[in-house]
């Protein structure tokens, strides 16, 4: 009897919990609005506003333009190749007028010097020949230094760009791993990848950029006065700045790899504990309980995956004209370097390598800025699909 009284009592509960909207298998509707809510809860819609204007450029040329649809998952993965050479070689072009225009004229000052080294036979004045020289080695510091000078602002404000784009997106994709059950993830991602971030754009733009600055200037004046060997302090800087950015950098990956497979067990052992509890312990509904948290975190896991994907992408395109412009500068003090040398021009041969050093160790620190962020959120988005 008063088990048939307490059955007619839970009946209405049991109704309700039946009628609630509790479903297995939801549609790929309705996981394309819990996407898009997860998207918008996260603040990764926001993201974009975060980026340089002309990285935004980028993305919407990629037909990238932001987070809020589901199917930004599916564009990401389905980028084409032409597409990407398409806008490698729209950057080339942008980037590609200052050192053509700069390389045709020290090419000029190559051949007005060697033209001068030739006629030093005729000369009664031997020092002559060596105010020549000097005379092209001044001229040809006039054309390097102020467009150099202008590329080590360029990198040093896309190092600050990587960086206001890292605040904003480390604390989202954080939330997201905490929120898909990282937790320890989130807490060694969130720790480690914010203070790297602000010590390597400390680095950069206060310990590494001034180093270039001074070695450019000192690789120009070693140059001039032959008697001085500048150059060899310039490059010493350089090599310092290389290695300091490769420890720094191998450091902080290291120690995020290391916590992040130390996590990832635990984090593997707390989802697995909350889908037996759910399935065990709720009556009824358990299993439906069950279900609905697995397409919910399998959402989640596509917003994290798509999330660290766009992130990649973003880091990748802020620094990439910077890096191209670089490349470009290299490429013309190269020949111009090979063409002083070919005319035994010794003055114009050491002032080329002297800025074509300083350019590798830009290209050192754009790529280190970059690569940072690239493997350290691979690392967390890969390590965390052994918890899903």
């Amino acid at each position: 009897m008063k088990r048939g009284i307490r059955n007619l009592l839970l009946l209405p509960f049991l109704l309700l919990l039946l009628g609630s909207p509790v479903r297995a298998e939801p549609g790929k509707g309705e996981e394309q609005a819990l996407f898009t809510e997860q998207v918008e809860a996260s603040g990764a819609d926001e993201l974009p506003q975060h980026l340089p204007e002309e990285t935004r450029q980028l993305l919407d040329k990629l037909g990238i333009t932001g987070l809020e649809e589901g199917t930004q998952s599916e564009s990401i993965a389905a980028l084409q190749p032409d597409r990407l050479l398409d806008a490698l070689l729209d950057i080339v072009g942008e980037q590609s007028g200052g050192p053509l225009r700069s390389a045709g004229v020290l090419l000029g000052i190559i051949l007005i010097g060697a033209l001068m080294d030739g006629m030093r036979q005729t000369l009664r004045e031997p020092a002559a020949s060596g105010i020549f020289e000097s005379v092209c080695a001044l001229a040809a510091c006039a054309a390097v230094l102020m467009p150099v000078s202008a590329v080590i602002r360029t990198v040093c404000s896309a190092a600050e760009s990587v960086s206001v784009f890292m605040t904003s997106y480390v604390p989202v994709y954080a939330g997201v791993l905490l929120t898909s059950g990282q937790a320890a993830a989130a807490a060694s991602y969130h720790t480690v990848v914010l203070f790297a971030a602000e010590m390597m754009t400390l680095l950069v733009t206060q310990v590494v950029l001034p180093l270039m600055t001074v070695s450019l200037a000192l690789g120009l004046v070693g140059s001039v006065s032959s008697g001085m060997r500048l150059e060899t302090v310039g490059g010493m800087m350089s090599r310092a700045a290389v290695w300091l950015l490769g420890i720094t950098t191998t450091l902080f990956v290291g120690l995020l790899s290391l916590q992040g497979l130390m996590g990832s067990a635990a984090d593997s052992l707390s989802g697995r504990a909350i889908r037996f509890s759910l399935s065990s312990m709720v009556p009824v509904v358990g299993n439906a309980l069950s279900e609905a948290f697995t397409t919910v975190r399998g959402c989640l896991g596509m917003l994290k995956t798509t999330l660290g994907g766009y992130g990649m992408l973003a880091t990748a395109l802020i620094v990439l004209p910077p890096l191209v412009q670089c490349a470009l500068w290299c490429l013309c003090l190269s020949v111009c370097g090979a063409a002083a040398e070919l005319f035994e021009l010794k003055s114009l041969t050491a002032l080329f390598r002297s800025a074509l050093s300083v350019l590798k160790t830009l290209i050192g620190v754009l790529s280190a800025c970059a690569l940072f962020m690239i493997i350290a959120t691979a690392v967390v988005t890969l390590t965390g699909h052994t918890t899903v």
